[in-house]
């Protein structure tokens, strides 16, 4: 396809997903930094806390309920510091995300249009009302904060009821919990916490960024008349996304991203070369207007703004992106044999979309490695617990 305005800034809008992926998957990891410090104390004040209880007798009778009453209190007190920290760096994070979003894809505007056109840019005021006022997936910000902390304690209550029935000891209503050393706590309830950091951190992300985007093309009305819906930011695409990639909307309505958790989806502006007026020449395009008047020079405008982009999907771009772009995003190892063409992006994630270990790809068909001349990974290339 023809380099124009139009193509330029979808593809730097697709790759820039990328790094907002790597921002959602950061701000994950130290909120389970968070979560996992203040673990210890947690562990051993409830340890002490159930082992009083049996002491007394388990019993479903009033005195029973009593006491699991104080627990899930005990529990909200333990965790009343951490998820403040939580909400006071997720807060912190979206806020510096909005501003620094808003300049990102000004930029990318700008430069890729062939005119110099003074982008309106929303103000710090309206980027917060983002940030805490737009809901995605039908919560705003703090209600979704809420949630999160108010889901860990559900779960862990409902493991000490469970164990409880089952007439279990401390230490084995612990292990359900927490989980086992062996498995690095992978198998407690705890882990849906730590796993939901990620859900939290990428809809997040998403739905800021996407929001920013929304009013700043909304704010350029002018000549970003409509926006297109580009669902292909992943080899796991939902069928919701699928039937929305490549359609048009006028700007500011159809649905914005996220339409739904860990959504990975964009909106990206279809620049209207036909109200681009008289503006001057960018110093990339000078030579190619200069001279033109009248029709010729509206003409030229709106060739080297082009159309409206053709889907395409993001194995089509990635395979179009230089070997640097495709190993940061696979690993070096993946992009060979992506490049290589003896797995596409489908093959590297299992049904339920998580990716494959090196070892993994290696043991369903060796000779894939070879004809690539990617060397056998380790033995030990093994999935670890998401902490």
């Amino acid at each position: 396809m023809a380099h124009t305005t139009n193509t330029d800034i979808r593809d730097q809008l697709i790759a820039h997903q990328i790094q907002l992926l790597r921002f959602s998957r950061g701000l994950a990891g130290r909120i389970n930094a968070l979560l996992n410090r203040a673990e210890p104390e947690l562990r051993a004040r409830l340890k002490a806390r159930l082992e009083r209880i049996a002491a007394l007798g388990f019993d479903p009778g009033p005195d029973t309920t009593k006491r699991l009453i104080k627990t899930s209190q005990l529990i909200a007190e333990i965790n009343r510091p951490t998820f403040k920290d939580i909400n006071a760096l997720i807060r912190k994070e979206l806020v510096g995300l909005s501003i620094a979003e808003t300049q990102f894809v000004a930029g990318i505007i700008n430069t890729a249009l062939p005119v110099v056109a003074s982008l309106a840019i929303p103000s710090p005021a309206e980027l917060r009302g983002i940030v805490f006022a737009r809901p995605f997936n039908n919560r705003i910000l703090r209600d979704w904060l809420a949630t999160y902390s108010f889901g860990d304690r559900r779960r862990m209550m409902d493991e000490i009821r469970q164990g409880i029935l089952f007439n279990e000891t401390p230490t084995q209503i612990g292990t359900r919990i927490f989980g086992t050393r062996a498995l690095g706590g992978a198998d407690g309830v705890r882990e849906i916490t730590r796993r939901g950091a990620q859900t939290l951190a990428q809809t997040a992300t998403s739905a800021i960024s996407n929001g920013v985007r929304s009013l700043l093309y909304k704010k350029n009305k002018r000549f970003i008349r409509r926006e297109q819906y580009v669902a292909t930011l992943d080899s796991r695409t939902t069928p919701i996304c699928q039937s929305l990639d490549g359609e048009l909307f006028p700007t500011g309505t159809g649905p914005i991203p996220p339409i739904h958790m860990n959504c990975r989806s964009i909106r990206v502006p279809v620049i209207d070369g036909r109200k681009l007026g008289r503006r001057p020449a960018n110093r990339a395009t000078e030579r190619e207007l200069r001279g033109l008047r009248g029709p010729a020079r509206r003409r030229a405008v709106e060739k080297l703004v082009g159309p409206v982009p053709g889907t395409t999907t993001y194995s089509d771009f990635l395979r179009d992106s230089s070997a640097r772009f495709q190993d940061d995003v696979l690993g070096p190892a993946r992009g060979k044999l992506f490049r290589a063409g003896e797995i596409d992006l489908k093959g590297f994630v299992d049904n339920s979309g998580d990716r494959f270990t090196l070892r993994q790809l290696y043991d369903q068909d060796p000779a894939r490695f070879q004809r690539a001349q990617v060397p056998a990974p380790p033995l030990l290339d093994a999935p670890r617990p998401v902490r």
